[in-house]
């Protein structure tokens, strides 16, 4: 072994790890060299799968030191409970922890994690806390998915077409996890400003006790005839479309003053917090794609009325009647409920005009919708 523990080029290969004699020998030692440089240890390099060394890089900058602690370990250094433990882990999105005494699956930062897990519980009751894990798991698990996915269409296949070896693509793993830091902590600025947003007077303060019940103006805008349009695009397209359906649908939403509640595929859900902003943002919406060179055209339905907020999303009648008005709605149209109607009467910006009652799923009797339209001056 050399004088500071790293293996050398004669004990990778007494490990099978170079052959100094095959094609490509020196780009694969060099890959080697450079994560053992970075603290891969033998054990790392040779418990990693054929074609996976890269990610060793990947790994070692997530966790560092990368020590990894037992269930019973972390929690005698936490002081929680293994079944709590289990609980709030499965609530993060992970899978059941092995509670073995050879299975490491924790990290030192878990202890931390699981301190402020206490805390919570302290101040907000444990199936509280345990739900505001499920909502953080459900937002981190989100937000990795699309940064591992930003990595492998836009840094991956450059960096193996450069170096097939490998060596390039383990550099470029290392240098975009640096940026993980940078991220955490926007998210923390971010967060901190949603949290802001969302400060209400006490006199907002809910009447039934125990839920969180607000009067928003709910409403849904989807692409018209999606499956068909989707048939017609290969997915590369298919992918950048949906983008330019996400980007412009939430500049819209958050621009004229509502709320992005949720991106689903085809489809947009948002709130107002009155229903003359929610209906120029479904007016704003349709007229966005009315003509669009590559999406087809969009319809939206808007409710209002009190509905329950919880974990970030709204639920109740409300927000069924929207959802279930959109689909009634035809290309590039609007319809609106009857409060929401009554709330646009004598609005100069709006024209408004009967649609007809509507037998909409899971409503006992015909629902009266009306068509809004910009008033035209």
């Amino acid at each position: 072994m050399a004088h500071d523990d790293r293996p050398g080029p004669t004990e990778l290969e007494a490990a099978g790890l170079y052959d100094p004699e095959a094609d490509g020998a020196a780009q694969n030692l060099a890959l080697l060299e450079y994560l053992v440089d970075l603290g891969a240890t033998l054990d790392d390099l040779v418990t990693a799968k054929p074609g996976e060394l890269p990610l060793v890089a990947s790994t070692i900058a997530l966790w560092g030191a990368r020590a990894r602690l037992t269930l019973d370990e972390v929690a005698q250094a936490s002081g929680v409970e293994p079944a709590l433990i289990a609980r709030t882990w499965r609530a993060a999105g992970f899978p059941e922890p092995d509670p073995a005494p050879d299975v490491r699956a924790f990290s030192p930062p878990d202890i931390e994690l699981l301190g402020l897990l206490r805390g919570g519980i302290e101040l907000l009751g444990e199936e509280v806390t345990i739900q505001m894990m499920r909502v953080l798991g459900a937002a981190a698990a989100r937000v990795a998915d699309a940064s591992v996915t930003a990595f492998f269409v836009n840094i991956m296949p450059q960096a193996v077409e450069k170096d097939p070896s490998g060596l390039e693509l383990a550099r470029a793993n290392t240098e975009s996890m640096v940026m993980l830091d940078g991220m955490t902590r926007g998210f923390d600025t971010l967060l901190r400003h949603h949290i802001e947003r969302g400060f209400r007077p006490v006199e907002m303060v809910s009447a039934a006790p125990g839920i969180d019940l607000v009067r928003r103006s709910v409403g849904f805008a989807d692409l018209v005839d999606s499956t068909a349009w989707t048939e017609q695009l290969d997915l590369p397209d298919l992918s950048r479309a949906l983008s330019t359906f996400d980007a412009t649908a939430s500049e819209i939403v958050v621009g004229r003053g509502g709320r992005v509640v949720k991106l689903i595929g085809d489809s947009v859900m948002f709130v107002a917090n009155d229903p003359v902003s929610a209906t120029d943002i479904a007016l704003t919406l349709v007229e966005a794609f009315e003509a669009h060179e590559v999406l087809p055209p969009v319809r939206a339905g808007i409710a209002t009325g009190d509905v329950l907020a919880r974990d970030g999303d709204y639920s109740g009648a409300v927000v069924n009647l929207a959802a279930r008005a959109v689909n009634v709605a035809r290309p590039s149209t609007v319809l609106v409920d009857s409060a929401t109607l009554a709330a646009l009467d004598g609005s100069a910006a709006f024209s408004c005009y009967a649609a007809g009652a509507f037998a909409l799923k899971g409503f006992a009797e015909r629902v009266r919708l009306s068509r809004v339209v910009r008033t035209v001056t």
